[in-house]
């Protein structure tokens, strides 16, 4: 499963996106997923790591020509 999410730059910082991964993350746990990856902004990324989400050591590559 593939999710994508985008804030509105007017309404960032306001508890949405940690509002709905909350929920995401109840739902994986719900149903006993075992991995979920992420690619994330900058700006995002203290709020991923405070839900829990951690470094990983498979790298993610990407190529656009």
């Amino acid at each position: 499963m593939r999710v994508e999410m985008v804030t509105d730059p007017a309404c960032r910082r306001r508890g949405h996106s940690r509002a709905i991964m909350l929920g995401l993350v109840g739902w994986f746990r719900s149903r006993d997923a075992v991995r979920v990856d992420l690619t994330v902004s900058r700006e995002a990324e203290p709020l991923y790591r405070g839900l829990g989400f951690t470094d990983h050591p498979d790298p993610l590559l990407c190529w656009k020509p």
